[in-house]
This record gives C-alpha cells, sequence and structure tokens, in this order.
C-alpha cells in the first residue's frame, strides 16, 4: 500500500508541474527588460552593421598644384599695327611749326618669337607757323598745307612680361614731300623726296584677341631734291613763300596689334 500510495503522490507532483510550468515562464517573460532589436536606420554606431573593407587601398591624398607660370604676352604670325598721333618738331627750325598729326600702320610678319620684318606707312600733316617766317609777313592771308609720305622698313623685336608686350626698332626708308600754298593773287606748289630714318619703342596689353597700347617715334628726313611751280601769274619766286627744312620729328600714338 505504501509503494502504491508513493506513486500514485509521484504522479500527482508531475501533473501539478506540467500545469503550472508555462504560467512561470510567462510571468518569467513578463517581468524581464525587452531586448533592443539592431535597427539600422537608427543610426546607432554600435549596432550599425560593419562597412565591407575595399578590395583596394584609397589613393593618397595628392596636394593641388600650382598653376603653371604665365608666358609673356608676344605674338605670332601676321602682324598689323595701325596708329594715329600727333607730331612736334625739334631742333633748330622747330618755332616754325605747331603740333601736327601723325597716322600710319605696319603690316609684316614674325620671324620666330623674337623679332617681326614689316613695311610701315605714315602720313604727317603739318602745321606750319606762317608769322615765324620774316619774309611770309610781307604776305598776309597766305595759307600753306604740308605734308610728309614716308615708307620704311621698319623691323621690330619683340619681349614681354605676362600681359605686356614691349616692341622696339629701327625704320629707314624714303619720303615723298608736298607742299600747297594759296595766295589771293598767286600760289606755289612745292613736291621734294628724300631719306627718312628713326627709331620707334612702344608696350601692348592684351584684350582678348588685340591688344592696345602707344608707340614713341623719332623720325628725321634728309632732303635729296625738291621742286616748286609758280601759279596764278605772280612774279614771284618759289622761295619767297616757303622753303625745305630737314625735319626732326617727335611724336607719340595710340595704337593697335592685331
Amino acid at each position: 500500500m505504501r509503494m502504491l500510495d508513493r506513486t500514485v503522490a509521484l504522479s500527482v507532483g508531475i501533473l501539478v508541474a506540467g500545469v503550472l510550468a508555462p504560467g512561470v515562464a510567462q510571468a518569467q517573460a513578463a517581468q524581464s527588460p525587452p531586448q533592443q532589436q539592431a535597427n539600422p536606420q537608427q543610426g546607432n554606431p554600435q549596432e550599425a552593421a560593419p562597412q565591407p573593407t575595399p578590395a583596394y587601398p584609397s589613393p593618397p591624398a595628392t596636394e593641388p598644384q600650382d598653376a603653371p607660370p604665365a608666358r609673356p604676352a608676344t605674338r605670332r604670325g601676321l602682324l598689323f599695327l595701325p596708329y594715329v598721333g600727333s607730331g612736334s618738331l625739334v631742333g633748330a627750325d622747330s618755332d616754325r611749326y605747331s603740333t601736327g598729326l601723325r597716322v600710319g600702320a605696319l603690316l609684316g610678319g614674325h620671324m620666330g618669337s623674337l623679332i617681326s620684318i614689316n613695311g610701315e606707312l605714315s602720313v604727317d600733316i603739318m602745321s606750319p607757323n606762317t608769322g615765324s617766317y620774316p619774309d611770309l609777313k610781307l604776305y598776309p592771308g597766305l595759307k600753306i598745307t604740308e605734308r610728309f609720305f614716308d615708307l620704311t622698313l621698319s623691323p621690330l623685336v619683340h619681349f614681354g612680361v605676362p600681359h605686356v608686350e614691349f616692341v622696339a626698332g629701327p625704320k629707314i626708308g624714303a619720303f615723298a614731300w608736298t607742299v600747297s600754298t594759296t595766295y589771293p593773287a598767286e600760289s606755289a606748289d612745292f613736291s621734294g623726296f628724300g631719306l627718312v630714318y628713326g627709331l620707334a619703342a612702344g608696350a601692348f596689353f592684351p584684350i582678348g584677341r588685340v591688344a592696345i597700347g602707344g608707340i614713341f617715334s623719332f623720325t628725321a628726313r634728309k632732303f635729296l631734291e625738291d621742286s616748286c611751280t609758280i601759279g596764278g601769274g605772280g612774279g614771284g619766286h618759289c622761295y619767297d613763300y616757303y622753303s625745305t627744312v630737314d625735319t626732326k620729328l617727335i611724336s607719340f600714338s595710340i595704337a593697335l596689334m592685331l
């Protein structure tokens, strides 16, 4: 009987434990704090997924390199250089003239990076002071128009620094001279030619595809021959009105380099 009672008591204990075990487990689960689940969208650095290691190492950072230095402002190829300015005579006969107009142009080409070979045509419109001639005081109302036309070989040397180009060079060639004098009673026309030579120097600043600047020039002329024709039936002589002058001219001109 005791054995039977122990067996029944053990069976009842096992049955009671099987009934109570699920409830105890649920109670323990309710009392324990919930575990935080990893969410990649929350940006938690401790729970973020590890980044894959790149297959190749990143290239080393390079330091910024300085831009290459600017080249001196020089030109190549065809050269066309028109100019306009004014000129004044210097020397013993400078009082015979006021400041006159000077226009002209150079046309040529570059021979390498330093030298250009050019032809130059220039016109000097002179402004004679008729009151400076003692003999001309006898002819009030006399009007004089005088021009020089120069045709020269004018090579230039080109050099410069960034954004500025300098030019300098000699010139030599021939000139033609014309003068028209008008007086109420008669007129006289002069003409002549000779040798012209000189020097020029200037500086230019690039603006897009062109360059603008200025040129200083010294021009000297030596007459080789001249002639005169009296008109209007007057009885005077040509050189009562005028005479040739071996001029020396200093000029400054605004110029474009194209």
